[in-house]
C-alpha cells in the first residue's frame, strides 16, 4: 500500500531540492509531483485525490494563491515517515505560515502596526485502508493403487479308473448295457471388482468478522511562542 505525503514550501526552487533529496533517498522521481503556479481549484482537486478532506484541500489551495510550491509524493507505508523527515529538513510550511511569507508585507512599520506569531500544532490523522485476501478451496482428483486380498474357492472333477474283475448277474447285465451319461459340475471362482464412493470429510469456507484495536504512533510538531523582554537602549539626541 502507498500513502500520499505532501509538503508545502515557499518557492519552487526549494521544492526542487526536496524532490532531489527524496530521489537520493530511494523514492522514484515519477512518484514525486510539484505543483506551482496553478489554480487553487487544481491544487484542491489534487489533494482530494490524494485522500485529504475537501476543507483541508481548499485551505492549501487558498494559501498558494500568492505563491509557494506543493510537493505530493507517493510513498510506501513503511517509507512515509522517511519522506516526512526529508521534507521537514527543508522547513515544510503550514498553509498559514506560507501566507505570512508570500502575502503582502508592509515596507515600513507604521504607527499602530501589529506583528503576530502563530502557535502551531500538528494533528495525527489516522485512516484505514482495506487489504483484500482470503482462502480458496481447490478440488483435485488423484489416483493411486490399492490392494485387497480375497479367498477364492475352486472345484475340479477328477476321473479315477479302478480295475474290477467281477462276474455280473444276468439281471445286472441287462441294466448295464444301456446308453447314458453321468455328469458332475465343477465350480471355479474369480475376483470381481466394483467401486463405491464414500464421503470421508467435508471442507467448507465460512467468513467471520471481528474488530481489533490498533494503536498508531506518529511524530507531530508543535510550534510555541515565547514572549521575551528586549534590552532597553538609551539614545542621545543632540540639538544644533
Amino acid at each position: 500500500m502507498t500513502t500520499s505525503i505532501i509538503g508545502l514550501f515557499e518557492t519552487r526552487e526549494i521544492a526542487t531540492k526536496v524532490q532531489g533529496a527524496l530521489t537520493k533517498s530511494g523514492f522514484k522521481k515519477e512518484a514525486i509531483e510539484i505543483l506551482n503556479d496553478v489554480t487553487s481549484a487544481k491544487i484542491s482537486k489534487r489533494l482530494v485525490e490524494a485522500g485529504y478532506e475537501k476543507d483541508k484541500a481548499d485551505e492549501y489551495g487558498a494559501a498558494m494563491r500568492d505563491g509557494g510550491a506543493l510537493i505530493v509524493a507517493e510513498a510506501a507505508d513503511d517509507a512515509a515517515d522517511d519522506a516526512l523527515a526529508t521534507m521537514r529538513k527543508f522547513n515544510a510550511l503550514s498553509p498559514d505560515a506560507l501566507q505570512e511569507l508570500v502575502g503582502d508585507k508592509p515596507s515600513d512599520e507604521a504607527e499602530g502596526a501589529t506583528e503576530s506569531a502563530q502557535v502551531i500544532e500538528e494533528e495525527l490523522e489516522v485512516g484505514t485502508a482495506k487489504t483484500v485476501g482470503g482462502k480458496r478451496l481447490a478440488v483435485s482428483v488423484s489416483e493411486h493403487e490399492v490392494q485387497e486380498t480375497v479367498i477364492l474357492h475352486d472345484e475340479t472333477v477328477e476321473v479315477e479308473r479302478t480295475p474290477v474283475d467281477r462276474v455280473m448277474k444276468a439281471s445286472e447285465a441287462d441294466k448295464a448295457f444301456q446308453d447314458r451319461s453321468i455328469e458332475m459340475v465343477e465350480i471355479t471362482e474369480k475376483p470381481v471388482v466394483t467401486k463405491q464412493a464414500h464421503v470421508i470429510e467435508e471442507v467448507s469456507l465460512a467468513k467471520k468478522s471481528k474488530e481489533r484495536e490498533v494503536t498508531v504512533t506518529g511524530t507531530v510538531r508543535h510550534q510555541d511562542v515565547t514572549v521575551e523582554e528586549m534590552d532597553r537602549q538609551t539614545k542621545t539626541v543632540k540639538k544644533a
